[in-house]
């Protein structure tokens, strides 16, 4: 068995009970002796009451630590009714001894929450959680300290709102470790928890994991003069495998797990398609395609790269190609049709290295108009079998296997005007990382503003099992989208001044994949293997309106539609749990002047469907502003 080299232990998330001690007890020795500022635990032998030694006859029924707590005496009358009934064993006396690694003694009490991360070996992730801690504590505990004007506190549970910036992380329903730090002039907080399985209820044992995704995130705010606040967010969610080091790799970029690079990578497939297929026309453009393939000696860690010319065998047509409409110069997928290229490395078309031993694939892509770029492998898994390639469109239409976008064009354009080269790596997504800084003032010379910057950054890292069975960090890659807006208020009666700038690039994401048990992932289910770093939660509730893994199905999605603050949708007032009601009030065969269509409310309706943006219930990140919009 491997000795841990590396044991990051969530001390303060151990919480530990400790007794109260009452004044009118005495305890003995039994939970330590005092001596010079420390506790002692050593054994002074037993003590012995002169009564025990009297020298009669009758018998002595209590024992000396109960006579001396409670003064029983069994031979004597019980009665209740002006001294209170006392339990058997004082819940001051319940809970067991902890001490550190060195024999100190931390406390007396009980073990409620504890999470270890014991790197490298295997099943190093565990998370243990007692019943009491949601039978006493409803599933959340919280711990806190002041001096003067600092104050901290640690918050565990399964269902904490919190929110760091609407951009970054903002969840009604967080299940970790929060710890939270306040004074005069500074906040930060720092967010931690084992995403890919949290504990929801009790465990007789900790729930050990070897593959994990793992969440961690902070934010700190200071303050600058009396108007103006500065703050910065960091928010990272990765894949890990605890039988590597923890900190060999990149801590940010996470590493591949047992599912996704036990086997080798055997075929790639890239597909180009129109992203605004509803016009059929001016879809994606291809004019020129090419690749390198990096592959490495692992005897001697040489690396040898490879172009598309090189790795194709004369006069043999490799990457075969299926789909798109022939123009001049190029070639076309316009409304459903799409463009498939294969690069399967069992072909008798490809004569490069051998799949095992490449460790990173490069596209270079010559395209126009407005394109959509996803690519496909065998490693690549989804809710459905994974085909055999090559692929084809009809392949993709009836087996529907798991497809990652790659690019996308900005805007909708049908001229070629937007020619330009994509480059791009393959890999299997290992993390997902934002980061960013924020401004907000109040009053300053009579505005308020607040503005906010953020840079998402997307892992990918190729899949070789070499590599992973000599537990050697895979080649990196990363794709970075920025997002930024700014709001700037005054008001000056009868006068109200606003305006606000914002961009937010197309490939702007907070959701991370999380792995199994197993270390696999299916890309195409976004219930079970999504996290979200901002949930759609246009009701602001205390559950998400998307199902996504740990989280509850809302059944009752009414955003701005309780303006009454009474828990009923406004708009149909007449439904209770005991007589259910479906029908509108607006639809209802009696009088309700307060209740209009939907329809006729005043509101902007910037996607123009007839319904208002405040009481629209959509399927999307609940961001300030929509992606690829500026």
């Amino acid at each position: 068995m491997n000795i841990a080299k590396n044991c990051l232990l969530i001390g303060l998330a151990c919480f530990l009970l400790c007794a109260g001690m009452l004044d009118a007890q005495s305890y003995d020795s039994r939970i330590g002796t005092q001596r010079g500022g420390k506790v002692s635990f050593e054994p002074r032998g037993p003590g012995v009451l002169f009564g025990a030694l009297d020298p009669a006859v009758k018998k002595w029924y209590v024992p000396q630590e109960l006579f001396l707590d409670y003064s029983w005496r069994q031979w004597e009358y019980s009665n209740y009714a002006r001294d209170p009934y006392q339990r058997y064993v004082n819940t001051s006396l319940e809970g067991g001894y902890f001490y550190d690694f060195y024999g100190n003694f931390i406390g007396h009490g009980w073990l409620i929450y504890d999470w270890r991360q014991n790197q490298p070996q295997q099943l190093g992730s565990g998370i243990f959680q007692d019943t009491r801690f949601s039978r006493w504590f409803n599933s959340v505990t919280i711990g806190g300290d002041a001096k003067g004007q600092y104050f901290y506190s640690i918050t565990v549970g399964n269902r904490i709102r919190t929110t760091l910036t609407p951009m970054t992380f903002s969840k009604p329903t967080f299940n970790g470790v929060q710890l939270d730090f306040a004074s005069d002039k500074y906040h930060a907080t720092i967010l931690a928890s084992r995403i890919s399985d949290p504990i929801s209820g009790a465990t007789r044992e900790p729930v050990v994991r070897t593959n994990q995704t793992t969440f961690f995130g902070g934010r700190a705010t200071f303050q600058v003069g009396d108007f103006v606040e500065l703050g910065a967010t960091l928010v990272n969610a990765h894949n890990a495998n605890t039988a590597l080091d923890l900190f060999g790799g990149d801590l940010f970029a996470g590493n591949l797990t047992n599912g996704q690079s036990s086997t080798p990578l055997t075929a790639i497939a890239v597909v180009l398609s129109d992203d605004s297929p509803q016009d059929g026309e001016g879809g994606t453009a291809l004019f020129n395609h090419d690749m390198r393939i990096v592959s490495r000696d692992f005897e001697t860690d040489e690396e040898s790269v490879f172009t598309l010319q090189e790795v194709t065998r004369p006069g043999a047509e490799w990457p075969i190609v299926f789909g798109g409409f022939v123009r001049p110069d190029f070639l076309a997928a316009d409304g459903q049709e799409r463009i498939v290229l294969n690069y399967d490395f069992n072909d008798p078309g490809y004569i490069g290295p051998d799949p095992t031993t490449i460790v990173k694939v490069e596209f270079d892509y010559l395209v126009g108009n407005d394109f959509k770029i996803e690519m496909w492998s065998d490693r690549q898994s989804g809710r459905h079998d994974t085909p055999i390639p090559p692929l084809s469109p009809e392949t993709i239409d009836s087996a529907r296997p798991a497809l990652a976008t790659v690019r996308r064009a900005s805007g909708n354009i049908k001229d070629t005007s937007n020619l330009q080269r994509v480059r791009f790596d393959y890999g299997l997504p290992t993390a997902n990382l934002v980061g960013g800084f924020s401004i907000e003032g109040s009053d300053v010379w009579g505005f308020d503003f607040y503005g906010e910057w953020d840079r998402n950054k997307r892992f990918t890292q190729y899949p070789n099992a070499a590599l992973f069975s000599a537990n050697e960090i895979h080649k990196i890659s990363s794709q970075d989208a920025d997002a930024y807006s700014f709001n700037l208020s005054k008001q000056a009666y009868p006068w109200f001044f606003y305006a606000e700038g914002y961009s937010f690039d197309e490939a702007y994401s907070t959701t991370a994949f999380i792995v199994d048990s197993r270390g696999d992932v299916q890309y195409d289910n976004t219930q079970r293997y999504l996290y979200e770093f901002v949930d759609d939660n246009d009701d602001q509730d205390r559950f998400p309106d998307w199902i996504r893994f740990g989280t509850l199905n809302d059944l009752l999605i009414f955003p701005g539609w309780d303006e009454n603050n009474d828990f009923i949708n406004d708009f149909n007032q007449n439904d209770n749990e005991a007589v259910t009601n479906t029908i509108p009030d607006y639809e209802e065969p009696f009088l309700r002047y307060e209740v209009d269509r939907p329809e006729f409310l005043f509101g902007i309706d910037l996607n123009n469907n007839a319904w208002i943006d405040r009481l629209e219930d959509d399927d999307l990140t609940d961001y300030p502003y929509k992606p690829d919009r500026r």
